[in-house]
């Protein structure tokens, strides 16, 4: 088991943290061939068409993912293919509705939402991917639950490669002809890559029932699992729906705010371009193991407490806390340091690296907030972040409305800080009470931050003193990050807040390794553990 449970940890990380190095470099490479202009326009696409993905994939993937874990901790033998069967009807019913709505909207979305029509070709190409996307995701969920995730995680690969082989080899001819084109070029790459995936899940759905048909004769037949489902995928898929449609308005507004502070259209498309199309994704990349483990933490603790074991709830949400924290104070501390190095290495932007600076301290806020979401639904409480989430993007759409016209880029800043800072209070909030523990504010937060305070400090002026003049900066850059880490983890451990036994839990950091045997079933997993462009 313990042999099983390193595996499972080794691929989830390793296999995220190599597709978000691919994403990462690839939308580098998509924003050298568009511009901030484009990479802007893009963002603009992408709101609308992460709604209706996000509304397609999340509850059901949730829903499946804790169906499977809760059934398998309760029962000894193999969850029916009976629930995974339900939840491709329901997969196919909202994903077929999804990609009408979207092919036949795109028009009034494009035109008068989103006041571009340049944007209209890309959203009906991709609204053929969201069926696909819909019984990929039942499928990856599945084999999540019961810690299968090497063949989610080829599916990733084969996703990636198509999706990156198709723009690189079209890209320059669409582009040629406007950013209209460009962004077609980029979403046709996508939708590709999503049959793709698709169809592997399903040939591979396929030889997994002919392969345990003995299994599939003892079926486990329960007359609510389509209650079941709905209960837990209908207030996540409404809360995703909710927040990713308010989401897009704020997409929308953000342009429009800056044309009202005094930029021009193209220079407010450049603006929310480089904020959210080139920034954020650099300070969200490190996250990419996290985003993995978020996704092994809802059946981890969907399986703890439905057997009501608080002592493992407990645990393991300590754990979790604690890791999180202590990682995201680094990156922070990293982004500080190094930011105006990192613009110029990856896009050759200086103003890029400004922004990474001043929003660098909102990384152990945006962290948090990834794996307590998790942690929440694991325990059953998607109508609390429900209500979180609606609340959070209520202010968000306020704020964005006073303050981005009356303050341009520093007034989104704000917007940034202050919604993720509610969003994440609430929810962190929400979690110590039900988990009932508490914040070890002085392990979890202030010796972190002295630690990698005195680190950078010390790596500064080691780097200071050094001739690193005929090294590029990437180099340069890497060089500080590895002595910032080794300096950072032995403070910690010489204060007492990294000990051995921490060391060996995040060895082991995928703690869920029940061994349920395969029946018929079958899972994008999350939609953001890739970073996709």
């Amino acid at each position: 088991m313990k042999k099983a449970l390193l595996i499972n940890a080794l691929i989830i990380t390793g296999t995220s943290f190599l597709f978000n190095t691919v994403g990462i470099s690839f939308r580098v490479f998509v924003s050298n061939k568009i511009g901030a202009e484009g990479m802007g326009l893009f963002q603009l696409i992408v709101s609308i068409y992460m709604m209706a993905t996000i509304f397609v994939v999340s509850g059901i993937h949730i829903a499946v993912t804790r169906l499977v874990a809760e059934e398998g901790g309760r029962n000894s033998f193999s969850v029916s293919d009976v629930l995974l069967k339900k939840a491709f009807i329901i997969s196919l019913f909202f994903s077929i509705t999804a990609s009408f709505i979207l092919f036949l909207g795109a028009d009034f979305i494009g035109s008068d939402l989103l006041q571009d029509e340049r944007t209209i070709y890309s959203l009906k190409i991709l609204s053929l991917s969201l069926p696909f996307i819909g019984i990929a995701s039942c499928i990856k969920g599945y084999f999540y639950a019961v810690s299968k995730v090497l063949r989610p995680a080829i599916s990733q690969a084969i996703e990636l490669v198509v999706q990156v082989f198709i723009i690189i080899n079209i890209i320059d001819n669409f582009a040629a002809r406007g950013l209209e084109y460009a962004c077609a070029s980029i979403v046709l790459g996508t939708t590709v890559s999503e049959f793709a995936s698709c169809f592997y899940m399903v040939m591979l759905y396929r030889f997994e029932q002919k392969r345990n048909g003995a299994l599939l004769q003892r079926k486990y037949f329960h007359n609510d699992f389509f209650s079941k489902l709905f209960r837990i995928s209908l207030p996540i898929s409404i809360s995703s729906l909710l927040r990713s449609g308010l989401k897009a308005l704020e997409n929308i507004m953000i342009p429009i705010g800056f044309e009202k502070y005094g930029y021009s259209e193209k220079i407010s498309l450049e603006k929310y371009g480089m904020v959210h199309g080139m920034a954020i994704p650099i300070l969200l990349f490190p996250a990419s193991i996290l985003s993995a483990f978020s996704t092994l933490l809802i059946p981890e603790i969907s399986e703890a407490n439905a057997l009501h074991q608080k002592k493992r709830i407990h645990y393991t949400v300590n754990r979790v806390l604690q890791l999180t924290s202590i990682m995201s104070i680094l990156v922070t501390g990293i982004f500080i340091i190094f930011s105006n190095q990192l613009g110029l290495a990856i896009y050759d932007n200086m103003e890029i690296g400004f922004m990474m600076k001043i929003l660098a301290p909102l990384i152990p806020i945006m962290y948090l907030d990834m794996v307590v979401d998790a942690l929440l639904k694991g325990l059953n409480q998607q109508v609390s972040t429900l209500k979180y989430n609606l609340v959070d993007s209520v202010i968000r759409i306020l704020l964005i409305y006073y303050l981005i016209p009356a303050n341009g880029v520093l007034g989104l800043i704000l917007v940034m800080y202050i919604s993720n800072l509610l969003n994440t209070a609430l929810s962190i909030s929400r979690l110590l009470t039900v988990s009932e523990i508490k914040m070890k504010v002085m392990d979890w937060i202030l010796k972190p931050i002295l630690s990698v305070t005195a680190s950078g400090f010390i790596v500064l002026f080691i780097l200071h003193n050094m001739d690193l003049g005929f090294f590029s900066v990437g180099i340069y850059v890497t060089i500080g990050v590895i002595l910032v880490s080794i300096l950072y983890v032995t403070f910690l451990m010489q204060l007492d807040c990294l000990t051995k036994e921490d060391i060996k839990w995040f060895k082991g950091i995928f703690r869920y390794s029940k061994e349920v045997p395969i029946s018929s079933g079958l899972l994008n997993s999350n939609p953001n553990s890739v970073q996709k462009i």
